[in-house]
């Protein structure tokens, strides 16, 4: 057995239980996803698994130490690309031995590892960054090359245990095309958390992580999600059924207890035209009040029993139900010139001017769906930020033809504002819907009054991109154009699957930067623009 986790738990550090009692084990080269919706707890239980974080309860028991390539490289970004893969020490007793200056520690720190310059240059070269060399700082490096220096450790560690949480946030499609061929053929044991349905269609079983715990299944990731939606489908049909049940049970009750009401009323007349005694006829109507009261509470325990169980079956397929969302549509005519880029180049202080053999001449006309390709680094969030009018070009000229408005939202959907309230970023963008609406459009977006409070910086990706959509539908006027840049790196997977059906209904102008091709498909796209 690889990896063997046991009863594990983690608290927060204010008392709040983010998982409980957590058990499963992956076989020695076995393939594995954890899914589940944001916040739930899967970065940090990879993080237990691989040793970096402490656990409140329970175990984790794995063959060899596992190697992880993590989701967040901030805390890297201050140190060189060899401290953060842990080889510094080595390099720098190499390099002391080969000038002349070593002592005898030098020689136990390299421990024979006299090719570790060259079997490092080696696994660069396998993730085509061979330009990086590890006296670079990570702080220099973007995204994607951050996540391909990390992956380069597998081939020079050489673990058998690897850990990998969200890999494909900031690869291009090269690099995405390369991570699968590496997961497809290798024969370590590999347990990942990731979004990306093209890679976890790759692996052979799914872990769900969830409230109520976590759930195996045996299969891929398309096979789990129509075992999931077959499993909710035959749930809401037993809700309805159950529904028009405790209507029929309603309704009865409510017969039974109107005759027994009749009835006790007869016995009461009846009683009064015999003559029977005072003493008589009130023992006689206490008995029937007891009666009723008994065959009352009966019925109430039934029908509450019934409730409970509708409740309980809602609840259990909450978190698998879909938003619908419809924002609106643009008011410009379809086919019109927005804008136009004559000859355009930038460069950024101190860098290489970008497109200068090959300036940016392009159009863009109202209702495209435009989908920005291009490699890691070619210039496609420079270009947002050129159309949006946050940057200006260093040469050439962006015309706009008509006027219009545009949303930009980023990965991180930063147009929220992270030091107001969620209500306040919602009463921010509105037009003029009333107090009461913006509270029923909370609730329907799955921001119960308790949330309300709770300032965007706190919020997961998963809440803060429904929050957009949310103040998407209170603005005055719907966006022209909404430009989206890598909008589905920090969100999960029911997110994404809104967030696609939302910008598929919108006949406005959509221009997208995503490496995730199934999102793209899902959204409908018309055109393509190849940056080089």
């Amino acid at each position: 057995m690889s990896i063997k986790v046991h009863g594990l738990s983690y608290i927060h550090p204010n008392k709040d239980i983010l998982f409980q009692n957590i058990s499963f084990s992956v076989s020695e080269g076995e393939k594995c996803a954890i899914v589940g919706n944001n916040g739930i707890g899967k970065s940090t239980l990879l993080s237990i698994i691989a040793g970096n974080t402490s656990a409140a309860t329970g175990s984790v028991l794995c063959s060899t130490t596992p190697y992880i390539i993590p989701q967040h490289f901030g805390q890297f970004n201050s140190k060189t690309v060899a401290e953060a893969l842990g080889v510094s020490d080595k390099l720098n007793a190499l390099s002391s031995i080969l000038g002349g200056n070593a002592s005898m520690d030098d020689f136990t720190v390299l421990n024979d590892e006299w090719d570790i310059k060259e079997r490092l240059q080696e696994a660069f070269a396998r993730w085509e960054i061979g330009y990086v060399t590890p006296d670079m700082f990570m702080g220099d490096l973007s995204g994607g090359e951050k996540t391909k220096v990390f992956l380069a450790g597998m081939y020079f560690f050489h673990p058998s245990i690897i850990l990998m949480d969200e890999p494909t946030n900031h690869l291009d499609i090269r690099g995405r095309a390369l991570l699968n061929e590496f997961v497809r053929h290798t024969n370590d044991t590999v347990l990942i958390v990731s979004h990306d349905r093209v890679l976890l269609n790759i692996l052979s079983s799914i872990y769900e992580l969830s409230p109520s715990g976590i759930q195996f299944y045996p299969m891929c990731y398309s096979d789990y999600k129509k075992t999931v939606d077959a499993r909710i489908a035959s749930i809401e049909a037993r809700v309805q059924n159950q529904q028009k049940e405790l209507a029929k049970a309603e309704k009865e009750a409510q017969k039974v207890m109107e005759r027994q009401q009749k009835h006790a009323s007869r016995g009461e007349k009846q009683s009064s035209k015999k003559c029977l005694a005072r003493i008589a006829q009130g023992n006689l109507r206490d008995k029937s009040e007891s009666s009723t009261s008994r065959l009352k509470k009966i019925y109430q325990e039934r029908l509450q029993a019934m409730k409970q169980n509708v409740n309980n079956l809602q609840t259990s397929i909450s978190k698998h139900s879909s938003m619908q969302v419809v924002i609106g549509n643009s008011q410009l005519p379809e086919n019109k010139r927005l804008l136009e880029l004559v000859n355009v180049t930038y460069q950024y202080p101190g860098r290489t001017i970008m497109w200068i053999n090959s300036p940016l001449n392009l159009s863009i006309y109202s209702c495209e769906r435009i989908w920005l390709q291009g490699d890691n680094g070619c210039g496609k969030s420079t270009l947002l930020k050129l159309i949006t009018g946050e940057l200006h070009p260093t040469d050439g000229k962006i015309k706009m033809n008509i006027p219009f408005n545009a949303l930009y939202l980023d990965q991180e959907y930063s147009f929220l504002n992270d030091n107001i309230t969620v209500y306040e970023q919602l009463e921010s963008c509105n037009g003029k819907k009333p107090e009461h609406e913006l509270k029923m459009l909370l609730n329907r977006f799955q921001f119960p009054v308790h949330t309300w409070d709770k300032k965007c910086c706190n919020l997961s990706g998963g809440e803060r991109m429904k929050l957009a959509l949310c103040c998407l539908l209170v603005y005055e006027k719907v966006p022209d154009m909404i430009i989206l840049d890598e909008p589905t790196n920090n969100i999960d997977i029911s997110s994404m699957e809104i967030l696609a059906d939302t910008l598929k209904n919108y006949s406005g102008t959509l221009l997208i930067v995503s490496h995730d091709e199934q999102f793209v498909q899902d959204v409908g796209i018309t055109r393509i623009i190849k940056l080089k």
